[in-house]
């Protein structure tokens, strides 16, 4: 049962790893327009819907781990770890909001524009926080 678990808990990181590229996806949007643009968008839209999915699987399988086949790692780092997880999840929903808005917009060009710093912040928060859950829950060690 660990293995599968651990299977499930692996595939969601990678997947939700995979938005360490959504800074440099979100510059490519900025220079499309029409259709191009809306292929895009409906692309990312869904890649944010299954992120969330992929963030909760991490959380029910991480939990599992740490609770019924770990030694219990310290409340610091699980603390940290869940403030963590809803962050990212926080901010995959604040994109998922603006790219659905600007789907649907009639001008998507230029809603996109006006979402354009937003759109850039929550990208590179989202990156950095994944990054710093990456380097958590590889060094557990160090909040113990």
């Amino acid at each position: 049962m660990y293995s599968i678990i651990v299977f499930f808990h692996v595939v969601s990181a990678l997947f939700l790893g995979s938005l360490l590229a959504l800074p440099l996806v979100m510059n490519s949007f900025f220079s499309r327009t029409g259709n191009d643009l809306k292929t895009a968008l409906k692309t990312a839209l869904s890649f944010t819907r299954a992120s969330h999915y992929a963030l909760v699987l991490l959380m029910i399988s991480g939990v599992w781990m740490v609770v019924a086949y770990s030694s219990y790692p310290s409340i610091l780092w699980i603390g940290i770890a869940i403030l963590l997880l809803i962050l990212i999840g926080g901010l995959i929903g604040m994109l998922h909001k603006n790219i659905k808005r600007i789907i649907f917009a009639e001008n998507p060009e230029k809603k996109l524009l006006e979402h354009e710093s937003e759109l850039k912040w929550c990208s590179w928060i989202t990156f950095l926080l994944i990054v710093a859950s990456i380097f958590m829950m590889t060094n557990r060690s160090l909040f113990s």
